[in-house]
């Protein structure tokens, strides 16, 4: 659900993108810095490169921002743009045959096929390469570098994006709070206590019990087993060895607080069988009290309750705590994607493959992905880039370019087009306390062949088995005795010994 709750907010965002930046959030990285940008008399570089595309259009070689990158770089490009409904599938049929283009797009360096072809020595050690770059190794890119790493080397360049400000959480209307006195909740008892107002206490002022406390789904309230257990994902650290959070008590104990709030009539009644998109309708129609989405989803979803409720204001929680006082709020990998290069392709060319990922990731480089050219697509106006008719002419911010390269900004994942200064500066806020608070998530991007052969059977059954015990279509002692069947289950022993190993070899190359 996080992965696709993150796809589904960045799929938001990038349609609407053009984002009105103040230019303190962007990164002083070196502008061209070193090699980059610096056009030459030689001939262009060739490149072949792959990437995904969120794009309803996708640009080609005649694009004007397409030619200003060739322009400022020196080269030719030839960009596979890549759909998000058909990716994974071309992905694994390009790795699986070998046909691999110069600069080759995974989303995911757990995928399979890809880790023996690492291993096997397909694609170059980029690591010795990284710190002649001055963009790519600034600091602001350490921990996405790190975190990349398999077996303490750099096969790939990331590709940015947010730690912070994405993944599904809660966010609540405020209005409706301020309207009953009732403060932000911090708690999971208090989380629940403000639903239950706003389901018995008529917050939308009409006289009748028709609000929807919360738009929710199974898949949206994942994050509920999260705070319980105090950890992200799937995983927790006990003992020096990781455990699966499904088989914790914490994990029955956030059931059970679904459980209740269900039966309280604080979800829809159609909750196990909801979209994500009706949820999203849901809070969109004016009489729901918030739903888990991403934080730019302040005004991508809020200007859409606007539109039924002008006074609504749609407001992300910063965290929940549990019973431990353990601090909960959702963040990620510093990127989605990566770039490797195969070793069919010259020392020599894979050095100018670096240098134009140095201009993308320079300032100049970075904005032009994501802006356009300066008085053509964009104006500044106090610090602010305001998008001209041109820039929907380019077809800027509408995926393209600035998904070769995203925006290195928290704006990627907290920033929508059109959001007011308020909306913004308060979601920079939020941003800034959640980035003090490191929620553990220890099984993040290890890699298991048991994992990925067992356990989304696995999860799923017990995945199933929760939306049962929920809607009341079986009960807790039955779910008990899965539970206990799991934790006996040498499969699930396999899947968690691997799990740990990977772990402490991913600790001992850090």
């Amino acid at each position: 659900m996080k992965r696709q709750a993150e796809q589904r907010a960045r799929q938001w965002f990038i349609k609407t993108l053009v984002v009105a930046v103040g230019t303190s959030l962007l990164l002083s990285a070196c502008s061209g810095g070193g090699k980059s940008g610096s056009a030459d008399s030689s001939a262009p570089t060739k490149i072949q490169m792959q990437t995904l595309n969120y794009a309803t259009e996708f640009i080609d070689n005649t694009n004007p921002i397409w030619k200003e990158f060739e322009k400022r770089t020196n080269t030719q490009l030839d960009i596979t743009w890549l759909s998000p409904t058909t990716s994974e599938e071309k992905i694994n049929v390009m790795l699986a045959s070998g046909d691999l283009p110069e600069v080759t797009f995974v989303e995911t360096l757990l995928n399979p096929q890809l880790q023996k072809m690492i291993g096997q020595g397909v694609f170059w050690d980029l690591t010795p390469f990284i710190k002649d770059y001055p963009n790519l190794s600034q600091p602001a890119l350490a921990e996405m570098w790190t975190d990349s790493k398999v077996d303490g080397k750099n096969y790939s360049i990331p590709r940015y994006y947010p730690s912070y400000g994405g993944g599904a959480f809660p966010i609540l209307r405020k209005d409706w709070m301020d309207k009953l006195g009732l403060q932000t909740p911090t708690t999971m008892d208090q989380f629940f206590d403000v639903l239950k107002a706003f389901k018995e206490k008529d917050p939308n002022g009409n006289g009748q019990a028709d609000e929807i406390p919360y738009a929710a789904n199974s898949d949206t309230m994942g994050f509920v087993y999260g705070v319980f257990n105090g950890v992200q994902g799937a995983w927790k650290l006990k003992d020096d060895r990781l455990v699966p959070t499904i088989t914790e008590d914490a994990s029955r104990d956030a059931l059970l607080w679904i459980k209740k709030a269900y039966d309280a009539g604080l979800f829809p009644k159609d909750f196990a069988i909801l979209k994500y998109s009706q949820t999203v309708d849901l809070i969109r129609g004016g009489k729901s009290g918030g739903t888990s989405q991403s934080m730019n989803h302040a005004w991508v979803t809020g200007a859409k309750i606007r539109e039924v409720v002008p006074t609504a204001d749609y407001m992300p929680i910063t965290y929940l705590q549990n019973a431990e006082g353990e601090k909960y709020t959702p963040s990620g990998s510093p990127y989605y994607g990566v770039y490797l290069i195969p070793k069919k392709v010259p020392e020599a060319k894979v050095k100018k493959i670096l240098e134009f990922f140095d201009y993308a990731y320079g300032k100049e480089g970075n904005e032009l992905a994501t802006y356009g050219i300066e008085g053509v697509d964009y104006t500044v106006e106090n610090g602010r880039k305001i998008p001209t008719p041109q820039a929907a002419k380019d077809q800027v911010g509408d995926g393209n370019m600035n998904n070769l390269i995203h925006l290195i900004s928290d704006d990627m994942s907290i920033g929508a087009v059109g959001m007011p200064d308020d909306v913004y500066n308060r979601n920079v806020e939020i941003v800034n306390e959640r980035k003090q608070i490191k929620t553990p998530n220890p099984g993040n991007e290890l890699y298991s062949e048991a994992y990925n052969k067992y356990y989304p059977e696995i999860s799923k059954k017990v995945s199933d088995m929760r939306t049962k015990v929920i809607i009341g279509k079986d009960t807790i002692e039955n779910y008990d005795k899965l539970i206990e069947q799991l934790r006996s289950d040498p499969t699930l022993k396999q899947v968690a010994d691997e799990m740990t190993e990977a772990y402490h070899k991913k600790m001992e190359s850090k």
